[in-house]
C-alpha cells in the first residue's frame, strides 16, 4: 500500500506531505480545487503520467521483486522523481526509466479512468477467467500456447515482410545478376593492372632499349683487352670479370623482354587496360570491385534462398497453427467451464448495485495471444456500448469487486469520480461495494457524492486559499461539515447537517 505522498511545487500546490493508511481514502472538494491533479501528480510519480512536480515521493509497503533491476529487497520502497532539466526517477536511491518504473508500479496499482474502459477488453476478462483456473496443466498449455503463439507471429510477420517485397526482390535479383555479370564479364585479378601498365611501358621504350643494349654489347669486342692490360699491370680480374657478367645478364634480359614483346598484342593490351580502368574508376581499385562483388554475391544468394525461405516458412506456420488450435481448444474447454461461475460472481455484485443481471459470453474467433477465445459482458442483453455512463461505472465496480477474489496480491486502486451521474440509493450501493472491497485494495476514491464520502476510512478536503490548493485530512465534525456542503452546497440546511450526521453515525473520530 501507499504510506505516504510528498509533492512539492507542484502546479497549484506548493507542498502536500500526506500519510495513508488501508482501505477506502477519498478526496472532495469544490470542482476545479484540484482533486484530479493531486491523483494525477501521485500516478506521475509511477510514470503514468508526465510529472510536472519538482519533487515527488511516494513511500509503498508492497512485496516486489526488483532483483532484475538491482535493487535490494526491503520492507517498504521509496518511489522518487525530480525535476530540475528533465524527470529523473529513482527507487530507494537508484535510478531507473519512467518505462521501468511504471511496468513496476502497474504490478501493484490499478488506474480505473473515466477515460478508458480498458476492463471490459477481451483480454482483461480473460486474465480474470484464467485467475479463476487453478489447474497446473492449464498453466502448462497457457505458457506453452503463449511461447508457440509468438513464434508464430515472428514467422508470420517474416512471411508477410517477404510476399510484399516480392516484386522489389524479383528486381533485385535482375539487378545483383547484372552487377555480377559485368565484373564476371571482366574477371579482375589483383595484381594484373600492375602487370599491364608496366608492360605498356616497357613497349613504348623497348626499341631504344634493345638499340642501346646492341651498342652496349660492342664493348665485348674489347673484353681480351682488357683481360692484357690487367694481366700486363699485374691487377686482380675478378671484379671486371663480374662486372662484364653482370652485364650480359642485363643485356640477356633486355633481348628475352624483347622477345616476349614482339609476341603481345598491344592492341589487346591496351583494350584489357581499358575494362580494368573501367572497374578502377567506378571502385577506386581492383581490390574494392572484388570485394562489391562478393559482397553482391552473398546478397544475390540470399535472395534467391527467399523462395526457399517461404515454402518453408508457409509449412512451418501450418503446423504451429494446427498445435496452437489443439492447445486453445483445451484453454477454452476450461474458460468455459468457469465463465457461468464468473457470471455468477458478477451477478452478485450487479444485484448489490442495483443492476439487471449480466452474461458473460465465450465467442470463438482467429487466434490471438490467449487462445481463440473472445469474452464479452451484456447486460440485460443490451452490448455495454450501449448502456449509460452510471450503469458502465457500476458495471466496472462490480467486474473489479469480482476479480478481486481471484487476485493473490493487494494492491492499491485509484477511481476518478467512479460514482458520478448517479442517484442516491446507487451511489451508497457503490460505496458499500467500494467499502468492501478496500478490504484487500487501498482505494484512492475522488467522489462528489455524500454517500462515498461517508463510507471512507480515510477522508479528505481538497480547497483552494487565495491561488493556490491544499490538502487536509478531515476529522469526524469536518467530515459532517463537508457531507453537508456536498449534500447541500453552500447554503447548508439543517437537514443536510443532520442526513450527514446520520451517514456517518458509524464513525469513531
Amino acid at each position: 500500500m501507499i504510506e505516504r505522498v510528498y509533492l512539492k511545487d507542484y502546479l497549484i500546490f506548493e507542498k502536500i506531505d500526506l500519510y495513508f493508511k488501508k482501505g477506502l481514502i477519498v478526496f472532495t472538494g469544490a470542482s476545479g480545487a484540484g482533486k484530479s491533479v493531486f491523483i494525477r501528480g501521485i500516478l506521475s510519480i509511477f510514470g503514468f503520467f508526465d510529472a510536472n512536480a519538482k519533487v515527488g515521493e511516494v513511500v509503498v509497503d508492497n512485496d516486489l521483486d526488483l532483483e532484475k533491476l538491482g535493487i535490494e529487497k526491503d520492507d517498504v520502497y521509496i518511489f522518487r522523481q525530480v525535476k530540475k532539466n528533465k524527470n529523473r526517477y529513482f527507487i530507494n536511491s537508484n535510478a531507473v526509466s519512467k518505462k521501468n518504473i511504471n511496468q513496476i508500479a502497474k504490478s501493484f496499482i490499478d488506474y480505473l479512468s473515466l477515460r478508458e474502459i480498458k476492463e471490459f477488453e477481451s483480454e482483461e476478462l480473460l486474465k480474470i477467467l484464467d485467475k479463476m483456473i487453478k489447474e497446473k496443466d492449464y498453466y502448462v498449455n497457457l505458457i506453452k500456447y503463449k511461447k508457440k503463439f509468438k513464434i508464430l507471429k515472428e514467422k508470420e510477420n517474416r512471411l508477410f515482410s517477404i510476399n510484399k517485397t516480392r516484386d522489389e526482390i524479383k528486381e533485385k535479383i535482375e539487378f545483383l545478376k547484372f552487377e555480377l555479370s559485368r565484373i564476371e564479364k571482366i574477371s579482375p585479378s589483383i595484381k594484373e593492372f600492375d602487370k599491364l601498365i608496366q608492360i605498356k611501358k616497357d613497349f613504348s621504350k623497348i626499341e631504344k632499349i634493345k638499340e642501346k643494349a646492341l651498342l652496349a654489347s660492342r664493348i665485348f669486342e674489347y673484353e681480351n683487352r682488357v683481360y692484357e692490360f690487367l694481366e700486363t699491370i699485374e691487377s686482380e680480374r675478378e671484379f671486371f670479370t663480374n662486372t662484364m657478367d653482370e652485364l650480359r645478364v642485363k643485356i640477356n634480359e633486355v633481348n628475352e623482354k624483347a622477345e616476349f614483346l614482339e609476341n603481345i598484342n598491344i592492341e589487346e593490351v591496351l583494350e584489357r587496360l581499358s575494362q580494368l580502368q573501367e572497374l578502377i574508376i567506378r571502385f577506386g581499385s581492383i581490390q574494392e570491385s572484388l570485394r562489391y562483388y562478393e559482397e553482391k554475391k552473398r546478397e544475390l544468394q540470399k535472395l534467391e534462398n527467399l523462395t526457399f525461405e517461404k515454402e518453408n516458412l508457409e509449412k512451418e506456420i501450418k503446423i504451429i497453427k494446427k498445435e496452437l488450435i489443439t492447445l486453445a481448444e483445451s484453454l477454452s474447454y476450461k474458460r468455459k467451464t468457469l465463465a457461468k461461475e464468473l457470471e455468477n460472481k458478477l451477478n452478485f455484485y450487479l444485484k448489490k448495485l442495483y443492476l439487471p443481471e449480466a452474461t458473460v459470453k465465450i465467442n470463438k474467433t482467429s487466434l490471438n495471444s490467449f487462445g481463440f477465445d473472445e469474452v464479452k459482458i451484456v447486460l440485460n442483453d443490451i452490448d455495454i456500448d450501449n448502456i449509460s455512463t452510471g450503469e458502465l461505472n457500476r458495471l466496472r465496480v462490480a467486474i473489479l469487486a469480482s476479480r478481486l477474489e481471484y487476485e493473490e496480491k493487494r494492491k492499491t486502486l485509484f477511481l476518478d469520480e467512479i460514482d458520478s451521474n448517479l442517484s442516491g440509493e446507487e451511489s451508497m450501493s457503490i460505496a458499500e461495494v467500494l467499502s468492501y472491497i478496500s478490504t484487500k485494495y487501498q482505494i484512492f476514491a475522488i467522489s462528489h457524492q455524500p454517500q462515498l464520502a461517508s463510507k471512507a476510512n480515510q477522508h479528505f478536503l481538497v480547497a483552494k486559499k487565495g491561488n493556490k490548493s491544499f490538502i487536509k485530512e478531515l476529522s469526524l465534525v469536518e467530515r459532517i461539515e463537508e457531507i453537508s456542503r456536498i449534500i447541500g452546497g453552500k447554503e447548508k440546511s439543517q437537514k443536510a447537517f443532520e442526513y450527514a450526521k446520520e451517514l456517518l453515525k458509524d464513525v469513531n473520530d
